[in-house]
């Protein structure tokens, strides 16, 4: 299957295409989602709230109205993506506490992949601000990263008092997981010109959650003779 429009420029409004603001869904919303993807794109600093207007089919002042300045749209649009994988972890603490740790780390694995499939713009922006070490990082770290892997970590420390997994430091355990995923996703334009494929399809994340699963777990586990 050839790529689709994954991680290329956000278009405009076509002519004859109705305009957003026409559609069901809450103005406010759209806004956001758009917003989302500008940022995605573009990064903090090369996206303007007159082109999310534009995109979105309303007035700029419409957008200041809703959301003041482009650094509370901002923070609006990634806490509005990032929110749905918060209430993702929060519902894991009942499916995840009759499983044994490995089992628990490989439905974890499996959801984030879900949740950068879904939400790769997101994906873009934490990979973009991480790295750059900016004041936006520091609150998504706050606020969505640490409390996710705060959710992982008590599974990898029993899987390894158990002599399930090596014992090690979390942090070479979820950044590797982190950049598994994330790196994929981040890429997904590339991978899928390249390999001819959709790799942000439901298919393709099951795939990779998979390959990451197999390969960091059981390259984890502790061989036994």
């Amino acid at each position: 299957m050839k790529a689709g429009p994954h991680n290329k420029k956000p278009q405009g409004r076509r002519p004859g295409r109705p305009r957003l603001r026409d559609q069901a869904a809450p103005i406010t919303e759209i806004i956001l989602d758009l917003a989302l993807q500008e940022f995605g794109y573009h990064g903090f600093e090369g996206t303007n709230i007159a082109g999310i207007a534009e995109r979105a089919g309303v007035a700029k002042p419409l957008v200041h109205y809703h959301f003041e300045t482009k650094e509370k749209l901002w923070q609006a649009a990634v806490g509005h993506a990032m929110e749905k994988l918060a209430r993702e972890f929060r519902n894991l603490n009942f499916e995840l506490k009759d499983l044994d740790p490995v089992a628990a780390l490989s439905v974890v694995i499996r959801r984030y992949t879900y949740f950068c499939a879904r939400n790769y713009a997101a994906t873009n922006i934490v990979i973009q601000e991480v790295a750059r070490g900016t004041d936006r990082a520091a609150w998504l770290s706050e606020t969505y990263l640490k409390p996710m892997y705060l959710t992982a970590e008590p599974f990898l420390q029993a899987a390894a008092s158990q002599g399930r997994l090596r014992e090690m430091n979390p942090a070479h355990f979820l950044s590797m997981v982190s950049g598994a995923i994330n790196g994929f996703f981040a890429f997904s334009g590339l991978i899928s010109e390249m390999y001819e494929f959709d790799a942000l399809s439901e298919e393709s994340a099951s795939e990779h959650a998979e390959i990451v699963v197999d390969v960091l777990l059981n390259g984890l586990r502790v061989k036994t003779t």
